[in-house]
C-alpha cells in the first residue's frame, strides 16, 4: 500500500471477459441529483449536434494515443457557455484561491450522485474518431496538475487537466488514483463541456509499458447525450464490446452492470469537470527547521517571496519544526525563502524553482545556529560529481545527478526506467537524451533496506537526498526527498517528450521486485 494513502482499488475480473466492461470503483449512495445543464451550461441538443457519422473499428480495438496518462497537447475553440469556463490560471488567481481556501484543497466526492445519465437513443451514430479529434485539437492547451483526496475512502487522486486557453473550456481530464495493486488511470474527453469518451486501465506502481497496461484490461467507452453508447474492453488478445443497441437483449445481470457503469462514469465526469475547473495550479511547499544537532526549532518564522510578482507570505514552524505553504505554480519565477529564529543567524535559500505541474515540493531540513556558531555545511557542490559540465550538453539532453549524506545512509541508487524499451540505468550522474517520444521515470532506491525487506525504513528520507537536473543552460530542476517518510522507493519525476513532470511519490510497497 502507499504511504498515507487509503485506497479503494479497481479490480479486473478474469472470470468473464464481458464483466470487465463494467468494472469500476464508484459506488452510488444517496441520490442528490441537480440539473447538469445548469451546472455545465450545455444541453443535450448541443451534444447531439456535435455527433459525427459512425466509424467502425476492428474488434473494438482503437489504437489511439490519447490513452497515455499525460501526453495530450492542446485546445480547440468551442462555443460553450462562460459558465463552463475554468478560472484564469494566473499567478494572481492562484494567490486569490489560496487566500479563499486557506491553502487546503477540497476533497472530491464521487459517492453523492449529482449528475445522471441522459435518455438513451440507440439510433444515434457514435463518433469513434472523437478521442483522436480531441487529442489533435488540444495542441495548445494549458495543462495543470492537481492532487486531491477522495471523500469516503481517503484515496489520493492526481489529476491532469487540459484547458483551452481561448475559451477556457476543459477538453480532457486524466485522473490517477493510487492503490495497493497499482494506479487506476481514467481519462475523460469533452467537447463544449459535454462528455464524449472515457478510458480506464490499471498501471502497476512503476510504469510497465503503457500500451501493455491498457491492452491487458483497458476499458474504452463512448458517450452521446450523456448516455453510454458503446463500451469495449481488452484482455490479452481478446476483445469484448457492448452497445446501447443490444441493451434489451442483454442478460439482466449484464444490463444492471451496464446501468451502474454508465451512472458512475457520467457522474464522475461532471464532478471532475466542475470541481477541477475552479482550482488553479498550486503546489504544497514544505520542510523542517532544526538546530546544529538536529533538534527541531518550533516558532521559527519562515517567509517565502516572489520578487517578480511582489508576493510574500510567512508562517511559523510547529512543535516539530515543520512548516508548509501553498504557493501558485508560476512558470517564470524563482522563489526565495528566509528563516528567522530568536538570536540565531538568519538563513536564506535562493533560487527555488517550482516547475510547472508540480504538486508537492519538499525543501528538506534547514539548519540554524546562534551567530558565529554555524558549522553545519548544507551546501552540495554538484559540478564535482557530474559526468560533464552542463554547458557541454546538447540541446536535447538532460543531466541528472543524485547526491546524499552518506554518513546517514550508505547505499542509495537511482533507477532511471525507459518505459519504451524497458531498459534502466543506475549511475549517480547520467545523461538522458530525449525526443518527442521519450518516456522515462526516475526513482531513488534504498538498496540495503530494500534487499532486506525493511520497506518501512525511513533512512532515505532522513539522508538529505537531492536530485538535480541540468540542461546546457544550467539547473532546470531540483528535488529533495520528503522528510520523515517510510519507504524504500522515491519516484522523483517523469520525462514525457522533453517535459520534466514532477512526481514526488514515496513507496514502501514496491510491487514487482525490479529495484533491488
Amino acid at each position: 500500500m502507499f504511504e498515507n494513502k487509503k485506497v479503494i482499488v479497481y479490480l479486473i475480473s478474469g472470470m468473464m471477459l464481458i464483466s470487465m466492461l463494467f468494472s469500476g470503483c464508484g459506488k452510488n449512495s444517496e441520490k442528490i441529483v441537480t440539473n447538469k445543464d445548469d451546472a455545465i451550461g450545455a444541453s443535450t441538443e448541443d451534444a447531439s449536434e456535435t455527433s459525427l457519422p459512425s466509424v467502425e473499428d476492428d474488434e473494438g480495438v482503437i489504437d489511439v494515443e490519447e490513452e497515455d496518462e499525460d501526453d495530450g497537447k492542446g485546445g480547440e475553440v468551442s462555443t460553450g457557455n462562460e459558465e463552463d469556463a475554468a478560472i484564469a490560471d494566473t499567478f494572481e488567481e492562484g494567490v486569490a484561491f489560496i487566500r479563499r481556501s486557506g491553502g487546503v484543497l477540497p476533497e472530491i466526492d464521487y459517492d453523492t450522485v449529482k449528475y445522471e445519465p441522459g435518455e438513451r437513443d440507440s439510433e444515434l451514430p457514435v463518433n469513434k474518431k472523437a478521442p483522436k479529434e480531441v487529442e489533435q485539437n488540444i495542441k495548445n492547451d494549458k495543462v495543470k496538475s492537481l492532487r486531491l483526496h477522495r471523500s469516503g475512502n481517503g484515496a489520493t487522486i492526481d489529476f491532469t487537466v487540459y484547458t483551452n486557453p481561448e475559451d477556457r473550456l476543459i477538453d480532457k481530464i486524466v485522473s490517477t488514483e493510487y492503490g495497493s495493486e497499482g494506479r487506476e488511470v481514467t481519462g475523460f474527453y469533452y467537447k463544449n463541456g459535454v462528455l464524449l469518451y472515457t478510458y480506464r486501465y490499471i498501471d502497476d506502481l512503476y510504469g510497465i509499458n503503457a500500451d501493455d497496461a491498457r491492452r491487458s484490461g483497458g476499458q474504452r467507452c463512448y458517450f452521446l447525450n450523456d448516455f453510454l453508447a458503446e463500451c469495449y474492453a481488452t484482455y490479452g488478445e481478446s476483445n469484448e464490446s457492448v452497445t446501447a443497441a443490444s441493451y434489451d437483449t442483454m442478460n439482466p445481470d449484464i444490463r444492471k452492470e451496464y446501468d451502474e457503469l454508465e451512472a458512475e462514469l457520467v457522474n464522475r465526469a461532471y464532478v471532475n469537470y466542475n470541481v477541477l475547473r475552479s482550482i488553479p495550479s498550486t503546489a504544497k511547499l514544505y520542510g523542517y527547521v532544526a538546530d546544529e544537532y538536529g533538534g527541531t526549532l518550533a516558532n521559527t518564522k519562515v517567509t517565502i517571496k516572489s520578487e517578480a510578482n511582489a508576493y510574500e507570505n510567512s508562517v511559523m514552524t510547529n512543535g516539530d519544526g515543520y512548516y508548509e505553504f501553498a504557493v501558485p505554480v508560476n512558470t517564470a519565477d524563482w522563489y526565495t525563502m528566509e528563516f528567522e529564529y530568536g538570536d540565531f543567524a538568519p538563513s536564506r535559500i535562493n533560487d527555488i524553482y517550482i516547475r510547472p505541474r508540480t504538486i508537492e515540493y519538499p525543501i528538506g531540513v534547514t539548519y540554524m545556529a546562534p551567530v558565529g556558531e554555524n558549522k553545519h555545511d548544507t551546501d552540495i557542490y554538484l559540478l564535482d560529481v557530474t559526468k560533464q559540465s552542463p554547458d557541454k550538453l546538447k540541446e536535447n539532453q538532460y543531466e541528472v545527478v543524485l547526491t546524499y549524506n552518506n554518513e546517514k545512509i550508505s547505499d542509495l541508487l537511482p533507477f532511471t526506467l525507459d518505459l519504451n524499451s524497458g531498459k534502466y540505468e543506475n549511475d549517480m550522474s547520467q545523461v538522458i537524451t530525449v525526443d518527442g517520444n521519450s518516456d522515462y521515470k526516475y526513482f531513488v532506491t534504498d538498496q540495503i533496506n530494500g534487499k532486506k525487506g525493511n520497506n518501512l525504513a525511513n533512512d532515505m528520507s532522513l539522508s538529505e537526498v537531492q536530485v538535480k537536473v541540468y540542461n546546457k543552460n544550467g539547473l532546470v530542476g531540483s528535488f529533495q526527498t520528503p522528510i520523515g517518510n517510510s519507504g524504500v522507493v522515491w519516484e522523483v519525476f517523469e520525462i514525457k517528450g522533453s517535459e520534466i513532470i514532477p512526481s514526488n511519490n514515496y513507496y514502501f510497497e514496491t510491487g514487482k521486485n525490479i529495484f533491488f
